[in-house]
């Protein structure tokens, strides 16, 4: 993977009132209702929350929400229901001042569920077997394959998987997933005497997730019968040295499959702990009864403060074909400091900025570590410090002013942007640059129907015109939705030429909903965003492939 920083940039906005001065704007408030998309039932219990501010109600018993004290301005409205009951909607209001908006309503499209049994190949039922819903999507500039949801059979086999998306399309994976693996196993040296294992299984009935089968649900769709049949393979070990300091150490391992990974996703994403262990002072270990595939072992070793983080991690990707490996090393290597700053793309504009850019390095394939200090803060310009593991982070960027923009990302000197940070992996001075302009534009977007009515919720698809595959695509879209009056105001765009496009439904980042978006593109309205300037778009709605 190439070492590359992804950006999100997030823009700040107006604040929630408080006591309000004579002179202030009347305060406005927004109401309405949450249903079912399907039923139409009101529902319950369904939380709003709103940005800009700290907006958060629920609903009543109707599916009645009301937020009342809110400044003049635009706002963005999420509804999320449980996981499972009803998905999640959004919306954005502009909101004038005194204004009292009361049918801002939402219609939530239930998930789906699967369920089924997964079998061995004599068809007896495989009792605590851990079946996953893995989502593919572009991530970082690559497809990536991530953990979604997970189930357990029972003791008939089993499995209900709730929580998928309506209209996504994931892919079903079935595994025997221990959790505590001994140091030494005490597996059979001698591989003919070893018991077969089972092998990670797809739906349906495939080892690779490269030839599995993508299933996609409707809104609130019970799918039965979802059987997968695993098998039983040849048992492999795996033997070496967990190291640290260039001496052999008593570190945590852990061992998984390359492929999929834990991580947020578009869905949120799951993060499932592999089966791992304690070396002992002599750092040895041996892992078996393992199928062939591509692996990553992953070794580490907490502080007694957890504050601190782990001053060792490392990971070292392990191929098993036919045979066992032997004389593996697996070093963990302590905390890589990095210096970083920030600076002008170029002359500095004639009034000092006072705000600071935030920034928050996210591990993208764990969770983050008790004790990791992954939330900086810079003037701008300015400088700051990190102390980072050599890991893989995602690099979210918030809180640049409006008209500001960040033109460039450096790290090691050599202009990175859209893939992960990968720390450790540079050569000489590793120091991390953000490269602010500003000279930001923006776009301004009109959607209304056939007979000049404005079409609120709409999906406006903003894309560089540069992006030369779907996974550059993915990388640099941006997205939003239309107010209720069909309007849609960018944030801060580079200087340059885009793509854009309005849609009825939403646009996700899997391969399915990126590639239909690929091949509308020629149906897309041309902009030029220039420095410093809002360029004007009026769109009607497009109905992607």
């Amino acid at each position: 993977m190439r070492n590359i920083i992804a950006i999100l940039m997030l823009s700040a906005g107006a604040a929630l009132a408080q006591t309000p001065s004579p002179n202030s704007p009347a305060l406005a408030s927004i109401s309405g209702v949450v249903r079912d998309a399907g039923t139409k039932t009101p529902m319950a219990e369904v939380d709003i929350l709103g940005s800009p501010g700290q907006i958060k109600t629920a609903t009543d018993p109707q599916g009645r929400y009301a937020l009342r004290g809110l400044n003049p301005g635009r706002y963005t409205l999420h509804a999320i229901a449980g996981r499972g009951r009803g998905g999640s909607a959004s919306k954005v209001v502009d909101l004038g001042a005194g204004q009292d908006l009361d049918s801002v309503d939402f219609y939530l499209r239930a998930p789906g569920e699967i369920s089924g049994k997964v079998l061995d190949q004599n068809k007896e039922p495989l009792v605590g077997i851990t079946v996953f819903l893995v989502a593919r999507e572009y991530s970082l500039g690559m497809l990536r394959y991530v953990y979604a949801q997970s189930a357990t059979t029972d003791d008939r086999g089993e499995y209900r998987l709730q929580g998928a998306d309506p209209g996504r399309a994931y892919l079903l994976m079935a595994e025997k997933r221990e959790h505590r693996l001994d140091a030494i196993s005490d597996v059979p040296l001698n591989s003919k005497l070893r018991k077969p294992v089972l092998v990670t299984t797809y739906y349906p009935d495939t080892p690779s997730l490269y030839s599995a089968q993508a299933i996609a649900l409707r809104a609130g769709e019970r799918r039965e019968g979802v059987d997968i049949h695993m098998i039983r393979a040849p048992a492999f070990c795996i033997d070496g040295l967990l190291e640290a300091s260039g001496a052999p150490a008593p570190l945590r391992f852990f061992i998984g499959a390359q492929q999929p990974t834990s991580g947020n996703s578009g869905d949120g994403g799951l993060f499932a702990i592999p089966a791992g262990g304690q070396a002992g002072k002599d750092g040895k270990f041996r892992i078996c009864d393992l199928s062939p595939g591509d692996y990553q072992m992953t070794a580490m070793q907490f502080q007694p403060d957890p504050r601190s983080g782990p001053p060792f991690f490392g990971v070292m990707p392990v191929a098993i074909t036919d045979g066992d490996v032997h004389k593996l090393r697996v070093a963990g290597r302590p905390q890589v400091p990095v210096s970083g700053e920030v600076i002008w793309a170029a002359t500095p504009p004639d009034t000092p900025v006072s705000s600071k850019l935030s920034m928050w390095l996210q591990p993208l394939t764990r969770a983050q570590f008790g004790g990791e200090q992954l939330s900086p803060q810079s003037s701008i310009p300015g400088e700051f410090s990190l102390s980072l593991l050599m890991d893989e982070y995602v690099v979210r960027i918030y809180g640049l002013p409006a008209g500001l923009y960040l033109k460039d990302v450096t790290y090691a000197g050599v202009s990175i942007a859209h893939e992960p940070l990968r720390v450790g992996s540079a050569v000489g001075n590793a120091s991390l640059r953000l490269v602010v302009a500003r000279d930001a534009g923006s776009i301004g977007a009109k959607v209304a129907d056939k007979d000049g009515h404005p079409v609120g919720d709409a999906n406006i698809l903003v894309m560089p015109a540069e992006s030369n595959s779907e996974a550059s695509l993915a990388a640099t879209l941006i997205s939003g939705q239309t107010d209720q009056n069909g309007t849609y105001v960018s944030g801060s765009l580079a200087p340059g030429k885009y793509l854009v496009l309005a849609s009825g439904a939403p646009v996700d980042l899997s391969p399915e909903s990126i590639g239909n978006l690929w091949r509308a593109r020629p149906h897309a309205q041309a902009v030029e965003v220039q420095p410093n300037q809002a360029a004007q778009v009026t769109l009607d709605l497009t109905t992607l492939p």
